[in-house]
């Protein structure tokens, strides 16, 4: 009955997880303006491409790109979500208007700032114009993490966690793996950040797969839940939440980056590695609730 049960819980997590609805982000409408001569906005154009995108991303790209000559005026402005220039060093973001971008510095630093100004577009961003793909992925990786740590404060009974009971088809009835609904919408969303479609394909089964075998989550769980007292715990949840997050999200952007599934040893190094940060984000939250 266990399995049963799992099953229930598996699928109806995913009709809660709506794939329509990450589409729609990926395919947010925006377009970018390129302004300077036309070896400067071809140089533009490159940088937004990088080496990496595919024969179909440069040929589309131009749906979301406008070349102009020179700046254009506030009116015109509205219409762009960022105005791309070559600029002068020590420009910032908005240096020329509350939209400008002045392509200075590491591209990567350049788009992740323009990330931070538009995280609505991030996905959409993504998806276009590989430039964009880290930056974009390390904002949707860190802001589900906290997001998941906030919860788990929040989660005051000793008996609750921001979890639900997932199975895994493509392994046995009794492979389970715990994981918020928030944790299926970031590795789909990373998925499409990087032109993948974003549903419960074969690829994420297999990466969730690795993912359960690597952290042991139910065992985590049973520990939350069971052996620790109420304030230490609350901490202790949160930062489980977080790092348990943060390390999904890092696998599956290194999977989406260099089509290999990490090793159970690599993740569990990811997970590890990042238990300092998230004890320091969890006082944080918890000090805003004070």
């Amino acid at each position: 009955m266990a399995g049963v049960g799992s099953a229930w819980s598996f699928w109806k997590t995913l009709k809660e997880v709506s794939p329509n609805v990450i589409e729609e982000e990926a395919e947010a409408p925006f377009r970018l303006a390129l302004t300077g001569e036309a070896g400067q906005t071809a140089r533009l154009r490159d940088v937004l491409l990088t080496a990496k995108a595919t024969p179909g991303e440069r040929l589309n790209a131009d749906e979301h790109l406008t070349v102009l000559a020179d700046p254009p005026d506030a009116e015109t402005a509205k219409l762009f979500a960022f105005i791309l220039y070559a600029g002068d060093a020590g420009e910032t973001i908005g240096a020329r208007g509350p939209n400008s971008v002045p392509v200075v510095g590491l591209p990567d630093d350049v788009a992740a700032g323009m990330i931070a100004q538009r995280p609505d577009l991030a996905v959409a961003l993504a998806r276009r114009f590989p430039l964009f793909r880290v930056p974009a992925s390390n904002r949707l990786i860190n802001d589900t993490a906290r997001v998941n740590a906030n919860f788990a404060l929040l989660s005051a009974l000793p008996g609750v966690i921001p979890v639900v009971g997932v199975l895994l088809p493509a392994s046995s009835v009794a492979d389970t793996l715990l994981l918020t609904k928030n944790q299926i919408m970031l590795i789909m969303r990373l998925a499409a950040a990087h032109g993948q479609k974003p549903g419960y394909t074969r690829q994420i089964k297999e990466l969730l797969g690795t993912i359960a075998s690597a952290l042991g989550w139910r065992t985590l769980a049973r520990e939350l839940v069971g052996f620790v007292p109420a304030g230490i715990g609350a901490a202790l949840k949160g930062t489980i939440a977080y790092s348990g997050t943060f390390a999904l999200g890092r696998a599956a952007l290194w999977y989406y980056q260099t089509g290999r599934v990490p090793s159970p040893r690599e993740i569990r190094e990811i997970y590890k590695n990042k238990m300092g940060d998230a004890k320091k984000e969890v006082a944080a939250l918890r000090q805003e609730k004070k």
